[in-house]
């Protein structure tokens, strides 16, 4: 991993951390073009990224390193990055008539190394429009996967972002980009200051996986009891017959 967190153990310049985000956002985009009609990019948020944005806004604004933690802690919470795989994505028309996706949010979707796939559950509404320049939005996808589990884990080998039909054109239509990002895991160090806020915000999203899951549980229960109640009744009626 790149090091980034300068700022965070000393007052790095701004300089040196406009360097190290460039350097980190080029590591985690990815991009297609088609043609000379249009393209497509996206940019994985990560907790690497996530970091470096920090480390380079706390040089910005003369952040303390109190600050900084703490606007880290605000900027995962309203991003959402813990509870979902954030992609920001820049759909760029070149040449040509307008683009016109086609059913986005099926012709979208995210892949795993299982094969396993994943449609958005959150995307801005310009993605469903005619595109006549650019546009650009965060597309969200659940951050847990089939098998219950964080799509994005230590075994996950790579994450591939697929688009199709952004174009009505006859030539265009049935063109397919697709983005890897190989090796997405990040593993976490909660030893380090600067991993403190995501340790708080994965602490706050397991608890909440437990209410629901306490929540389900007495659902289960009740209905348990419903069926119990179903079977009585239905050996009682045979005792009457």
């Amino acid at each position: 991993m790149v090091v980034l967190f300068v700022s965070f153990t000393s007052l790095a310049s701004k300089s040196d951390t406009d360097k190290i985000y460039s350097q980190t956002e080029k590591k985690w985009t990815q991009s297609q073009t088609v043609g000379d009609a249009f393209s497509v990019k996206a940019v994985f948020w990560n907790p690497e990224l996530v970091q470096a944005w920090v480390a380079k806004y706390g040089a910005e604004n003369l952040l303390s390193l109190e600050e900084q933690t703490a606007y880290h802690r605000d900027f995962i919470q309203r991003e959402r990055f813990q509870r979902y795989l954030v992609f920001d994505v820049t759909i760029d028309k070149l040449k040509g008539p307008a683009l016109f996706p086609i059913n986005f949010n099926k012709n979208t979707y995210l892949t795993d190394d299982k094969g396993n796939k994943y449609y958005p559950l959150e995307y801005p509404r310009e993605f469903d429009d005619k595109i006549f320049d650019k546009v650009t939005g965060k597309i969200y996808f659940n951050r847990i996967g089939k098998d219950n589990q964080p799509i994005v884990n230590p075994e996950t080998k790579k994450i591939t972002l697929h688009f199709s039909h952004l174009s009505i054109e006859p030539s265009y239509v049935a063109q397919k980009i697709e983005l890897t990002w190989k090796d997405p895991y990040i593993p976490p160090d909660y030893t380090e200051a600067s991993w403190q806020p995501e340790l708080e915000e994965e602490i706050l999203r397991l608890q909440e996986r437990i209410i629901l899951l306490e929540a389900q549980k007495k659902e289960l229960i009740e209905n348990q009891k419903q069926i119990e109640s179903e079977i009585e009744n239905v050996k009682n009626k045979i005792e009457e017959l």
